[in-house]
Parts: structure tokens; sequence; C-alpha cells
């Protein structure tokens, strides 16, 4: 696992996290062998597994989190973005626009990881995809400016 200076995580070798017990006898096991990727960002912590992109939110200092998660079936996420220079991810998901802010570190991994398990085809991005960068934007603004609130 390695660490940058903003106190993000990033974790990509298929063990637990930080605080899950995946021993035989806990009650709280989690199938951490099937974690592709687990991030540690500001805003959420993030785990990619075979089947669900589950997204834990943290509060406004980015050490705790909030109790609030969501999961997301990969097989049933359309239209990802990976929109740059603001390093969001964003996604339809049941009829709902949901969207991501990771630092640049983080966003690249998943982006990466993506690509590799054939997501997401940068190829595949049509131009007129792009011009929705200011209403993700906007997304992304009102969610960190909710959680200032706080």
């Amino acid at each position: 696992m390695s660490t940058d200076n903003n106190n993000t995580e990033i974790s990509s070798n298929k063990t637990c996290p930080e605080g899950l017990d995946n021993t035989e006898n806990s009650t709280d096991t989690a199938e951490c062998d099937k974690i592709l990727l687990y991030i540690e960002d500001q805003f959420f912590d993030v785990e990619i597994t075979e089947d669900k992109f589950i997204a834990y939110e943290k509060k406004n200092s980015g050490t705790r989190r909030t109790g609030k998660v969501k999961e997301y079936n990969i097989d049933s996420m359309e239209n990802i973005h990976f929109e740059y220079p603001v390093t969001i991810v964003n996604f339809d998901y049941q009829n709902k626009k949901a969207v991501y802010s990771f630092n640049e570190k983080n966003y690249n991994s998943l982006k990466e990881l993506m690509i590799k398990i054939g997501l997401y085809d940068p190829n595949k991005v049509v131009k007129e995809e792009k011009i929705d960068r200011n209403a993700a934007l906007k997304e992304v603004i009102n969610k960190i400016g909710s959680y200032l609130k706080r």
C-alpha cells in the first residue's frame, strides 16, 4: 500500500482495507480476495470488485466514514466517463447520474482498471460527451458544498 501527502491511500493487492477482519471466525467477514481495487480518497472510499462499484461516503474532514454506502452493479453502469483535468468519474445507473471526484493518482488507477476489465474504452469517447463536463463539475461542487455544510 502506498501513501501520498494528502492522506490518500490506494491498494490494488486484493487484501482487506485496514479495519476489516477477514478471519474465519469474524462476523463481518468481507470477501477481500475479490477486491480488484481499493481507493481511499478525501470524500469517498471506493471498492471495485468483480461485480460491484461500492462507494463509502466520508465526512468533510476526509478521515471517517459517514455510514452512507452506495453500491452499483458493474453490469448496470452505463455511459462511464472520465473527465480530465477535473478528475471526475461519472456514469449512469438506473436512470440516475453518479459523479465521483478523485485525486489524480486515484483517478488514473480507477481509469486504468476500468480499461483493463473492459468497462471503459477511451477510443469510443465521442466529443459531444465531453461537453457535459460543466454539468458534472457543478454536481461535484454541489456535493462538496453539502459536505462542507455538515
